[in-house]
């Protein structure tokens, strides 16, 4: 068979090349030459020793892989499977509309399936293993799955509903109930996990409540037992199962929905409100917060702009200011970043999940215009990208911007340390968390005066611009990047520590969840 073909799909170079990187600058030879006698996969789709071990005549007709083997029966009208977890035959029948395939059904998965989100079999279930565990905008779940997730175990698709929190939870002798949205690489699940080690610390044992998985599942998992709605768990038996002692901590709005039958159970529950009032409105999550209210549930917002923004909606909130626990980051992370940011002019990083409300778009104009003063500046932005980012990003480099886009990393404050000044352009934010991590690295922040929680809160550390003034913005931008040095940073760092500490912001948390648990069902008001 030529290799012009590229295996009709199935040899992916780049696959190839990571998984084997010894693989030389022609990665499909090696493959033809060596890799396939090995056992290797030419793609995500294709397992080589399960094809051999199911075919073992797959060689008689010639073939010098399995993989050609796979395709030159399929061309004589022979169906093979590729894959354990690739079905062609479910496949055709559990999508009516590619009924007419015929023995394409398996290369219609590889070209297309994937990334339309379809399931290859009834062993893996495409949105199951989205929702549990990819990041956001992850596509091709399989190809995912391939490359990540089954090195690390995770299940592919939901079968019988896992018991184990259960019997986790009835081994506990002091357990709180800690509930969130999803388990993402972002700011309220991070929260979540350093909320539920200090409640340890204080003697509390986590068990948490997920309504999504994501990529921090695993992090979850370790702290606790994790009951997680994707797991096809009844959340209204489980929250009938549950000791009524047991107080319930729900880390966002966004998991609102689960404090109002806790609480009407008499579980103490407490609502932390993170998310500004417009989005509250838009995300429909004004209703369910009334609802937690009028069961008994207390609602605390966390910056004095949302509790004045939430009164018209839910009456007085009271409000506890949120501290900031920065990730834990090895000194070699330090060097690393330091050595690969190294540049003689200034650099400007921004961070968040790259959508429209966090203003990626407004962050690319306010790098250009930047650009235009200091021509040598770099930019970097720091976590998940969406198509839509990704795509402004390679506009504006192929406009000469000097761009650094590494997605989600774990040793942010490395990053933050290597930067001059941060950049927010945020359209409606109720922090960002980001922002105060690099202030606690010593770097300030310049940003739209936009629906922005920070506002009124942190202006030693910040100069806000009127939104829309970009020129303004570049130049607030320059001229705070030329006056940061060694004296201004020990001094950023010194007030930042003294504002956001986490230990203060926990203890206060969980005392007024303690508190409420103390006062008895009767006693308990919103």
């Amino acid at each position: 068979m030529s290799t012009s073909t590229n295996f009709h799909g199935l040899f992916d170079r780049d696959y190839y090349r990571r998984t084997v990187p010894e693989c030389g600058a022609v990665p499909m030879r090696h493959f033809q030459t060596r890799g396939d006698a090995q056992g290797l996969d030419p793609g995500p789709y294709f397992s080589t020793a399960f094809y051999k071990a199911r075919y073992p005549d797959w060689w008689s007709r010639g073939a010098a892989t399995a993989v050609e083997d796979y395709l030159q029966r399929l061309a004589e009208g022979v169906e093979r499977q590729p894959h354990p977890l690739i079905d062609p035959e479910w496949y055709r029948a559990a999508y009516p509309d590619l009924a007419g395939l015929g023995l394409d059904a398996a290369l219609h998965f590889v070209r297309h399936g994937d990334a339309e989100g379809r399931s290859p079999s009834a062993a893996f279930d495409a949105t199951y293993y989205a929702q549990r565990h990819m990041p956001l905008e992850a596509g091709r779940p399989f190809r995912y799955w391939s490359e990540h997730g089954q090195r690390a175990g995770h299940r592919t698709h939901a079968g019988s509903q896992d018991a184990s929190w259960a019997e986790g939870l009835g081994a506990l002798t002091r357990p709180l109930l800690v509930a969130c949205h999803d388990a993402q690489q972002a700011g309220v699940p991070i929260l979540a996990l350093d909320l539920a080690g200090a409640a340890v610390r204080r003697g509390w044992q986590p068990v948490f409540v997920l309504l999504r998985g994501g990529p921090l599942l695993p992090r979850f998992e370790a702290k606790g037992p994790v009951i997680l709605a994707t797991d096809g768990h009844d959340l209204a038996d489980i929250r009938q199962g549950l000791d009524p002692a047991i107080p319930a901590l729900i880390v966002s709005a966004a998991a609102a929905a689960l404090a109002a039958p806790l609480a009407a159970a008499g579980n103490p529950c407490l609502v932390l409100i993170h998310e500004m009032p417009d989005y509250l409105r838009e995300q429909g999550l004004v209703a369910p917060l009334i609802a937690a209210r009028e069961a008994g549930a207390q609602l605390v917002a966390s910056l004095p702009r949302m509790a004045e923004g939430l009164e018209p909606l839910l009456g007085r909130v009271p409000q506890i200011r949120p501290g900031i626990s920065l990730p834990d980051t090895p000194i070699a992370a330090f060097r690393s970043v330091r050595q690969r940011m190294r540049s003689k002019g200034p650099v400007f990083i921004g961070a968040g999940y790259a959508d429209l409300r966090k203003g990626f778009d407004l962050f690319l104009e306010a790098a250009l215009a930047i650009a235009g003063h200091v021509p040598d500046a770099r930019f970097v932005w720091l976590g998940e990208m969406t198509g839509w980012a990704r795509d402004l990003a390679a506009d504006a480099v192929a406009k000469g911007l000097d761009l650094t886009t590494p997605g989600f990393v774990a040793d942010a404050p490395a990053w933050y340390r290597a930067a001059d000044l941060y950049l927010l352009t945020s359209r409606q934010d109720p922090g960002p968390t980001t922002a105060i991590h690099a202030a606690q690295m010593g770097i300030p922040f310049v940003g739209y005066a936009a629906d922005v929680g920070l506002r009124g809160l942190v202006e030693p550390m910040a100069v806000f611009v009127p939104p829309g003034d970009v020129d303004g913005f570049a130049r607030a931008a320059v001229d705070m990047a030329g006056a940061v040095d060694a004296a201004s940073r020990r001094s950023l760092r010194r007030m930042v520590r003294a504002q956001v500490g986490f230990d203060a912001y926990a203890d206060a948390v969980l005392s007024r969840l303690e508190g409420r648990a103390a006062a008895g069902p009767a006693s308990r008001t919103a």
